[in-house]
């Protein structure tokens, strides 16, 4: 029962509402330093003289455009309902140079781009403390989908319940085998210690919207427990059969042998039907 426990208490179903949640300046999800480039995430970012938000407001950007970060982080300020510091970014505007202050959240955690020149985007919205039990504290975390030539395409908003990851990456994937799609965009928020979990959404590009696939996730204590999770696609699987499996396995450990120890284990698996649009589960755990 132990391992259920903790897994309950660290995991990303934890429902005990957080105060405002604070990134560290220097050690968050960004991963950004200074002399490296960003992309701006927001759909207007306002670019300030001074990292305050009391400072006035010298430029704005769009969703895209790319800016270099020019300084260590500076004390940031709340938004969003997650507090986040500030950075001094250079930019430019047709051949000018410029600089300003920009707060972190509104830049980009990662970014892929297509061979034909499209950029899929993704950062957060806004962090949501539950209001029950029933929900979990979490990010409204968003994939952006803009042409080669920077126009929207479409947006795909989806939950992350931040339980301390360290690193956020992702990969532009194919169609794995699905029909009707044209790309999947695989986001990773990854734990990098002992009881912190890693998490892997998955979202489709159908040609006319973005789209959930089932998700995957993984944590383990060493010598303690574990918990992974694996998914299958069509291509991967190759049972011609538009079915995504998840196979699930459960270790526990059953001896007190820090070293070797041996682990009671369970296997079971779920499968999801796609059907050109979306995805309906077939089977429970078995």
């Amino acid at each position: 029962m132990g391992c259920y426990l903790i897994i309950f208490v660290i995991g990303p179903f934890c429902s005990k509402a957080q105060e405002n949640l604070k990134f560290d300046d220097n050690f968050n999800l960004w991963n950004i330093q200074k002399g490296q480039s960003a992309t701006v995430f927001a759909t207007k970012a306002y670019v300030r003289a001074q990292p305050s938000l009391k400072a006035a407001i010298v430029d704005s950007l769009s969703v895209g455009n790319v800016v270099t970060i020019t300084s260590a982080p500076f004390k940031g300020n709340t938004l969003k309902n997650f507090y986040a510091p500030w950075h001094q970014i250079s930019y430019f505007e047709g051949s000018i140079k410029k600089s300003g202050f920009i707060w972190l959240g509104l830049l980009a955690l990662g970014k892929q781009t297509a061979s034909d020149g499209s950029q899929y985007i993704y950062g957060f919205e806004r962090f949501t403390k539950s209001i029950n039990e029933q929900e979990q504290d979490h990010f409204s975390t968003v994939v952006k989908l803009l042409d080669a030539k920077g126009n929207f395409l479409a947006e795909h908003t989806f939950p992350f319940a931040y339980s301390e990851q360290t690193f956020s990456q992702s990969k532009l994937l194919p169609a794995m085998g699905l029909q009707n799609v044209k790309q999947i965009i695989r986001i990773e928020f990854l734990g990098e210690a002992c009881g912190i979990p890693s998490e892997y959404n998955y979202v489709a590009w159908t040609g006319q919207r973005l789209v959930d696939l089932p998700s995957r996730y993984s944590v383990s204590d060493a010598g303690v427990f574990y918990y992974d999770e694996k998914i299958l696609f069509p291509s991967e699987h190759g049972k011609n059969n538009q079915i995504i499996y998840k196979y699930i396995e459960e270790g526990e450990a059953i001896d007190d042998d820090a070293e070797n120890p041996n682990f009671k284990i369970t296997k079971k698996s779920e499968e999801f039907l796609w059907n050109g649009n979306s995805f309906e589960k077939l089977s429970t755990a078995k």
